[in-house]
Parts: structure tokens; sequence; C-alpha cells
């Protein structure tokens, strides 16, 4: 083989590589279809029907769990403070801050032994638990 037909074939592999991993599709919100960055501090992770479905911010978490009927099994948070992906079980909630989202204002989810001094520094409301927010299920 030439070495011009070898580095035609090696050209060709990788235009072709780049295009299957620059066609794949990128995961969205399934409440609000925003594209889903998996590092954000906003990301956030519910289980609903046994599938785990993934949300750009808490209140879109929220929003997708109420509308599937509190059928969640299991949510998860990306904390304020340590940036850790949590249990929601872990956390509070805080509406109303300064801390503002990729959307806007949000809910703030932080750790339940740091929620109550986070919402004073920042002028939120009290936090409150997933079970409060959504009327006594938890996900």
């Amino acid at each position: 083989m030439s070495a011009g037909l070898a580095a035609r074939s090696v050209l060709l592999v990788a235009v072709a590589l780049l295009l299957v991993v620059g066609c794949r599709r990128a995961e969205r919100c399934a409440t609000c279809g925003m594209k889903i960055d998996t590092a954000s501090p906003w990301v956030s992770y519910v289980t609903i029907d046994g599938q785990q479905q993934s949300f750009d911010t808490p209140s879109c978490a929220f929003a997708g769990w109420r509308k599937a009927g509190a059928r969640g099994g299991q949510a998860r948070f990306r904390e304020y403070y340590s940036q850790e992906i949590k249990p929601v079980e872990e956390l509070r909630f805080v509406r109303g801050s300064d801390v503002i989202g990729p959307m806007g204002p949000d809910l703030v989810p932080v750790s339940e032994n740091a929620a109550r001094r986070f919402a004073r520094d920042h002028n939120g409301a009290p936090p409150q638990s997933a079970a409060e927010l959504v009327g006594g299920e938890t996900p």
C-alpha cells in the first residue's frame, strides 16, 4: 500500500469517527428540553417508573416528578457547597435565594446541616425537605 493511500485511509477513518461522536444525541432535560451538562452545579436525577431521568435544574426535576404522579423511586441532586451528587433524603431545598440557576431563580439543594445557614446568608426562604415541596411524597 502506498504512503498516500495509507494516509487517506487513516484520514477517512478519523473523519468517520468524528462524525459518529459529533452526531451523538445530547441528553436533554426531561421537563424543559434544555441540554444537560453533567458537570453543571444544577444537574439533578430522578428515577421515574424505574427509569433514571436527567434534569437541568432542581425545579425541573420536581416538576417532572410531580407530572409523573410521584411515582419516583430515587432522586439525587448536586449539593451546593460540596458539589457532590447526594440522595434527596440528605438535602433541604431553599427557594428565593440570591443564588441564580441557569434558568433564573431556582431551588438550591443544600445539605441538611448547612441549609439554615445558607438560607440566612443568601436571603432565601426557610429550607424545605423534598416531602414538603411535593406534599408528603419523596422521590
